[in-house]
């Protein structure tokens, strides 16, 4: 772990600034840090981007398959689309669950997000980058999975904890 990820772990839950505005990040170089330490918690280029993301998909695998429900992990769905180029991506669903709802298998879309997502100084709102975060990918893949007769899951959940409704109502 680099410094700067040991950094943004210890202050930022108690968004504690960290860097001064517009820094360069060490790591990648490119980008600048914000500074509550955004990037270096969040950034694509730091190991634990797409880490969270699995753990929580395996995690969610365990309690299915615990629970006698039949899933699939990162299975192909070629309905999958992106609005603004009108034809299938071939996004896998992170779990596909057979026989959901009324029948219908579930393509289940994790999203993790930063509750800082959008923060701006003295705004934030608990919660508000998860219901954000599920409304878009409502709005990118519901339509298609019921054209194809297949409920949408899109659980979000945040790194303080919080999880969008839908994340709550499907783990209930």
């Amino acid at each position: 772990m680099s410094v700067v990820e040991y950094q943004s772990i210890l202050k930022y839950p108690l968004l504690i600034p960290m860097f001064p505005n517009y820094k360069t990040c060490p790591v990648c170089r490119i980008a600048c840090l914000d500074k509550y330490g955004e990037h270096a918690l969040h950034g694509r280029e730091f190991s634990g981007f797409k880490y969270r993301h699995d753990f929580v998909r395996d995690a969610l695998m365990d309690i299915l398959r615990r629970a006698g429900i039949s899933a699939k992990k990162e299975a192909p769905v070629n309905f999958f689309t992106d609005p603004a180029e009108g034809r299938s991506t071939l996004h896998p669903a992170d779990v596909l669950v057979f026989c959901w709802e009324g029948g219908k298998h579930a393509c289940v879309d994790l999203t993790g997000v930063s509750p800082l997502a959008g923060f701006q100084e003295n705004e934030f709102v608990e919660g508000q980058a998860v219901l954000k975060a599920e409304s878009k990918k409502v709005e990118k893949h519901a339509k298609a999975c019921e054209d194809n007769q297949h409920a949408f899951v899109p659980p979000a959940f945040d790194t303080f904890g919080s999880l969008a409704p839908e994340a709550v109502q499907f783990l209930a």
